[in-house]
């Protein structure tokens, strides 16, 4: 599979975080709300199309399943219904998340204005706004041309042209906005937004970026228009040790607008904008606010991880470690775990083990070492079994994301 070991974990987290808020439900919907409160989303999705469920969950099911079209309109409903009520608070926190991947900037500034009406103290929304309020400066991002078209998979990532200046650019499932260096967006000509926001990595550093809108994004022979950068400083890992052309990433807004790609050991990077109507094992794909969520197999169980292409290795959460607590009791200690982020490494206690076999839809692949940690980094560290990082993805000779049907395949 193709080779990428020097790259660290650059994941980059704006404070966009999904609330846990809890709020009031009556004793036949107490299940739900459970599931709901506890982030799973795949038992949710199961519960909810056995029917007799709220409009609520009904609307956050499709929006954690992508479906913008049915979440808009079952949670356009409560929120007419009920105005005031927790639940229409909820639902302008789901919809702002579903705006946003998808790049409708003013949208999702509009959901979080209702939302602050409702709860004007709300700590995460009220962190949020101000990137929010400068992305909806700019018109939102948008598919000008898409077809079919295949790359040539480079060691730095893929082939891509901004604002008609070449670079390549490595694809990052757990950005929530695309991001390059200070002196990426001089290259391209990009107007930088002086107003700094604090934006957060896979180990829960934080750190100033600003912002800036690329006319035109090119890949192979998608054209975007309009579409978000984060700007960090040249002096901000990874893109401290990046020569010019290759201090970016290409974030999960213009990844949802591929629709379906497929790479490989050939260094083939595939674009199609159509589901395969092939029948292969498959894991199923949700979200988390921003962040995508994958199915992982091990010991007969089904886990939920979030994805992040842009992690070097996996790392499994505390929740992991509760789970299966006598796999623990097997695993070396340690207070010296190294994890890196954008914002720089840190050190964590975890315990470790050799080895630990996982299933990804069906398809076996192995964590060696398993760094398994013992404390919480991020808010999805509560709630995940762990981070499935481009280590286990590159173990297939094939891989392939589709957004549309909210499948990952492995095989």
């Amino acid at each position: 599979m193709l080779a990428h070991q020097a790259k660290v974990a650059t994941t980059l987290w704006a404070f966009l975080a999904l609330s846990s808020l809890c709020f009031g439900a009556p004793a036949d919907d107490v299940s739900l709300k459970a599931l709901y409160d506890a982030h799973r989303w795949f038992e949710l999705r199961d519960a909810v199309a056995r029917g007799g469920a709220p409009l609520f969950y009904q609307g956050a099911v499709a929006c954690a399943f992508n479906d913008l079209r049915r979440c808009a309109k079952k949670l356009a409903i409560v929120v007419k219904s009920q105005p005031k009520s927790d639940e229409a608070l909820q639902a302008h926190r789901l919809l702002t998340y579903a705006y946003l991947r998808q790049g409708k900037y003013g949208k999702a500034l509009s959901q979080a204005d209702a939302l602050l009406a409702l709860r004007p103290g709300d700590a995460d929304v009220k962190g949020d706004r101000p990137l929010l309020a400068m992305l909806s400066e700019f018109p939102e991002q948008e598919v000008a041309h898409r077809q079919f078209t295949t790359l040539k998979m480079q060691e730095a990532g893929l082939p891509i042209a901004i604002n008609g200046v070449r670079a390549t650019y490595w694809f990052d499932t757990g950005a929530n906005v695309s991001a390059i260096s200070e002196k990426e967006a001089k290259r391209y000509g990009l107007r930088v937004l002086a107003a700094p926001v604090k934006i957060g990595d896979v180990t829960g550093t934080e750190f100033d970026s600003r912002v800036a809108v690329a006319d035109e994004v090119l890949i192979g022979s998608i054209r975007l228009k309009h579409v978000a950068f984060l700007v960090l400083s040249d002096k901000q890992p990874p893109f401290d040790q990046s020569p010019p052309g290759e201090g970016g990433l290409i974030g999960l807004p213009v990844l949802l607008a591929l629709h379906r790609f497929t790479w490989g050991a050939d260094k083939k990077f595939e674009i199609s904008p159509k589901s395969s109507n092939k029948t292969v094992s498959h894991t199923d794909l949700c979200f988390d606010g921003q962040h995508p969520v994958a199915q992982v197999q091990y010991g007969g169980r089904t886990l939920a991880f979030t994805l992040d292409t842009g992690a070097t290795n996996t790392d499994l959460y505390p929740p992991f470690a509760e789970t299966f607590p006598d796999l623990m009791r097997t695993a070396a200690k340690t207070d010296s775990y190294k994890m890196e982020g954008a914002g720089g490494a840190k050190t964590l206690t975890a315990a470790v083990l050799p080895s630990l076999p996982l299933r990804i839809g069906g398809f076996p692949v192995i964590l060696k070492p398993a760094g398994i940690l013992l404390e919480f980094t991020v808010e999805n560290s509560k709630f995940f079994q762990g981070n499935l990082g481009i280590d286990l993805l590159q173990q297939a000779e094939k891989t392939t994301f589709d957004f549309r049907a909210m499948t990952l395949t492995l095989e």
